[in-house]
């Protein structure tokens, strides 16, 4: 009882909670594989197979969605590009610069929220 008191006050009982709890699930994830290789309905070959056709999937959808923000990245250099025309000219009437320059920034930043919602 008095060792169990001291290994409280030192952290020692933690300790071995902790490594039992760790090697608990180590046990368990190993079992868990194990099981699973013997009762698989497939062949290696098979699961192989379909592992190579759902990568080849993830990867289309991945170029797919970067060519697609891409495209939304372009879009939105064009429309600063033009808000910074805009601001320019507002410079030359006489308009003042900060809110030209603030009013062409947060309509980038809506129309930005906006596209980013839709997709």
């Amino acid at each position: 009882m008095l060792q169990e008191i001291r290994d409280a006050l030192n952290g020692t009982y933690e300790r071995r909670a902790r490594n039992n709890a760790v090697a608990g699930l180590t046990a368990g994830l190993v079992i868990g594989a194990l099981a699973g290789l013997l009762f698989a309905p497939k062949s290696g070959k098979e699961t192989r197979a379909d592992i190579r056709e759902g990568a080849k999937i993830g990867a289309e959808k991945v170029k797919e969605t970067a060519h697609h923000l891409g495209d939304i990245a372009k879009e939105k250099v064009e429309l600063a590009k033009e808000k910074v025309s805009e601001v320019k000219e507002h410079i030359k009437t006489g308009k003042r610069a900060a809110a030209a320059a603030a009013d062409a920034a947060e309509e980038v930043v809506e129309e930005a929220a906006e596209e980013t919602k839709a997709t």
